[in-house]
């Protein structure tokens, strides 16, 4: 019997389009402590788990990042983050699933930021993600 082994290569993430996210609309799903950060109209991209916390959508041709979800988002991640809790509780309101509403602009764009940052932080404190190709800027 013949057997094919498939190489996978590590994921090729351009990190230049991390502030893409700051593009892309946050909602929150209570029934599944799910928070995303998506395209209004969905985008095939694959995921990447960065350390068992976050799921970073990521187009495969690309490497361009176009969304981002982490799960158990208040029961875990809030609680694991604590300094993010507190903005959390500025946003959820305007990021429910159920109430959809417009987000102010100023308080969306600051916890998009705090959420950027995080993840950058994640990479710099976590050598294990050096498996990831970092794409040339």
């Amino acid at each position: 019997m013949d057997s094919t082994k498939m190489k996978i290569e590590s994921p090729q993430i351009d990190f230049n389009t991390l502030n893409n996210l700051q593009q892309l609309t946050p909602s929150y799903h209570p029934d599944y402590d799910t928070f995303y950060l998506r395209h209004e109209t969905p985008r095939p991209a694959t995921s990447y788990d960065l350390e068992g916390l976050v799921w970073l959508r990521v187009d495969v041709e690309s490497g361009e990042i176009v969304g981002l979800q982490i799960d158990d988002f208040e029961s875990v991640f809030l609680k694991k983050y604590p300094e993010m809790a507190e903005a959390w509780q500025e946003v959820k309101p305007l990021c429910t699933r159920h109430k959809p509403k417009k987000c102010a602009q100023d308080v969306r764009e600051s916890f998009l930021l705090i959420i950027i940052n995080f993840i950058l932080k994640l990479f710099r404190e976590n050598p294990q993600q050096k498996s990831f190709t970092f794409l040339p800027a």
